[in-house]
């Protein structure tokens, strides 16, 4: 609403109000306006010398402990810091005894991060107490200290590009910061594609980022589809080459039926806990059990979804008068036959479905066979060792 500017008379501050301002109160508001705008002002103006105060004093102790061969850094057996020692023992003040006594040491440590930063960003390489801080310097030439805070927590890659947009803007931004920070992070192998943007400026703003990275995310999702319906073909073709040597292989002699004229059938009983841990035990375990649980999880995840998408068709069916004559025309027209056994299968769709069916009415036939013949009869008994 105003902007306070200094009388040149007097030194002090007084308000230069806004068009339609000074119709809108009285003299008497104005002049209270003008008093908040200037407390704001000097309240703002405190907090920032503040700062810059604490970083001083911090730096001295610490050049003065670094001189005298101490190190403090927070490690077990390491000496203490004068800095939080003294601020503890309330030498520096009520605001610096709380946070040191609440061990609160971030919001000093999150100061002198931006400090070293400006001092990276701008060139100037603290060794000591300076009349004039980086920081300072830094907020003289409109970056805040909360940019520097996020400039001090990029990477290498990020920070080479913050470098180059500081150098070539004479700006730094929190916003573009950390677009930058997201790129250097998600994208890292796009760092090349934002420099050069900078460089002819079709980077200006956050948003222009926000668009490159959209394109970029829609590339990486179309590449992941492509890879994964690869994989899915590949896995298909190599199923099939499977399906292919089982069919070819002949069926398993019929044992002979065991003599049971010595054995006492009215006593079913299961082999003893101490039988299956036995070597005779193991091995026969291994040779009859074998690989029956290996297909599990792949048979049950594929007729699921095989289920669900049958689900799919079964309603479209029931919703196309001309569902029959889409599939005729789709194995006619929608791909080339080399694609269309890619995606189906060597037989095609039609040939591929009927050979799934075929295949799961004899595994549905072995596995009534199977449950049967497994099944624990009524009379079992589990003897114990």
């Amino acid at each position: 609403m105003s902007d306070l500017i200094t009388q040149p008379e007097t030194g002090s501050l007084f308000a230069v109000y806004a068009p339609g301002v000074m119709d809108s109160y009285s003299t008497a508001e104005l002049d209270q306006i003008g008093k908040l705008q200037e407390a704001a002002v000097t309240v703002s103006s405190a907090e920032q010398n503040y700062r810059y105060e604490v970083i001083r004093l911090k730096l001295m102790l610490d050049g003065e402990d670094k001189a005298n061969g101490l190190i403090s850094d927070g490690t077990v057996g390491a000496p203490s810091s004068r800095f939080w020692d003294g601020a503890r023992a309330g030498h520096f003040g009520d605001r610096l005894q709380e946070s040191a006594e609440n061990n609160n040491r971030m919001t000093v440590n999150r100061w002198l991060k931006a400090n070293e930063a400006a001092s990276i960003l701008l060139g100037n390489c603290v060794t000591g107490v300076t009349q004039s801080l980086p920081l300072q310097a830094a907020k003289e030439l409109g970056i805040n200290p909360s940019t520097l805070e996020i400039y001090a927590l990029l990477n290498s890659d990020a920070r080479e590009v913050a470098d180059f947009y500081y150098e070539a803007r004479g700006e730094l931004k929190a916003d573009m910061l950390k677009k930058i920070r997201l790129v250097c992070s998600d994208f890292p192998d796009r760092k090349s594609e934002l420099l050069q943007g900078l460089v002819d400026k079709t980077i200006k703003y956050p948003s222009h980022i926000d668009d490159l990275t959209e394109g970029w995310v829609k590339e990486l999702e179309i590449q992941k589809a492509l890879r994964e319906e690869q994989e899915r073909q590949d896995k298909l073709q190599e199923a099939e080459k499977f399906e292919e040597e089982v069919d070819k292989q002949p069926p398993p002699e019929k044992t002979s039926n065991i003599d049971s004229s010595q054995e006492d059938v009215t006593r079913r009983k299961a082999p003893k806990p101490s039988w299956f841990k036995s070597d005779s035990g193991v091995m026969k375990t291994k040779n009859v059990v074998g690989d029956l649980p290996k297909p599990l999880a792949d048979a049950v995840n594929g007729l699921s979804g095989l289920k669900k998408q049958l689900y799919i068709q079964r309603d479209h069916s029931s919703e196309m008068h001309d569902y029959a004559e889409f599939w005729a025309g789709y194995d006619r027209h929608a791909m080339s036959e080399a694609a269309a056994q890619r995606v189906w299968g060597q037989a095609g769709r039609l040939g591929r479905m009927e050979k799934l069916r075929k295949l799961m009415i004899e595994v549905n036939q072995m596995l009534e066979v199977y449950i049967k013949n497994t099944t624990p009869p009524e009379n079992i008994e589990y003897p114990e060792d």
